[in-house]
């Protein structure tokens, strides 16, 4: 009778190639977030969840008058994001974004402030990590050259009003007729004051360097620890 041996041999070779198969899908499937490879160095990743405010100090300044879309704009965290106990993003750590939206001031159009709105798209951590995020817009814009206009127009009459004083006097010592006298310096008069009205500017508004504002994050992100607040 022929003896039949159990083939172990090739039996621990598939068994092994299962479980090969099975760990590289597992691993596939968080290669995407890198939580495999930072478990794999020992590495922690948190969640910073949306609505997370950032004080951010501007680094670099950009304006409605001379800036334009796309220019860079970059921020310092000032304070750290902790997450249970450990920071996910230190202070001193930038925010990096961009002008969305630029329009400078105009002098005509009633004086048009100017417009400026930049988004900051990604965040530095002190250890040269980068991570993409979705923050609100943040916009400022300009007064227009409304109250400058009226303040023309107060000119403009005052204006008048001296014109045809000074013309009323200058018609009198001419020629005893004051009515063409009036009516001349109130055009004159007027009529100065109508320029200073007409050409009042809006005002151009801008981010300068130093200066404090708050970024609010819209989606959460994942960060690996920058290390334990212990």
């Amino acid at each position: 009778m022929t003896e039949v041996k159990p083939q172990t041999n090739m039996l621990v070779p598939s068994l092994l190639g299962v479980i090969a198969i099975f760990l590289g899908v597992m691993a596939f499937g968080q290669l995407s977030n890198g939580t495999f490879i930072n478990k794999l160095l020992g590495q922690k990743t948190v969640t910073v969840p949306n609505g997370t405010r950032l004080s951010v100090t501007i680094q670099n300044s950009v304006n409605s008058a001379t800036s334009r879309r796309g220019d860079i704009i970059t921020g310092a965290i000032s304070n750290p994001i902790v997450i249970g106990e450990d920071i996910a993003v230190p202070a001193g750590s930038q925010v990096i974004g961009e002008v969305s939206s630029v329009a400078p001031a105009e002098r005509f159009k009633a004086g048009k402030g100017g417009y400026l709105a930049v988004r900051f798209t990604s965040i530095q951590t002190s250890d040269g990590k980068k991570y993409p995020i979705s923050s609100n817009t943040y916009s400022l814009a300009g007064e227009t050259g409304g109250t400058r206009l009226a303040k023309g127009v107060g000119k403009a009459a005052l204006g008048a009003g001296v014109g045809a004083a000074l013309g009323t006097a200058v018609g009198a010592i001419a020629g005893g007729r004051p009515g063409r006298g009036a009516w001349s310096g109130a055009a004159i008069g007027g009529g100065l004051g109508a320029t200073t009205a007409i050409v009042s500017k809006g005002k151009d508004v801008g981010l300068y360097s130093g200066s404090h504002i708050s970024v609010i994050l819209e989606q959460p992100v994942q960060i690996v620890a920058f290390k334990s607040n212990r």
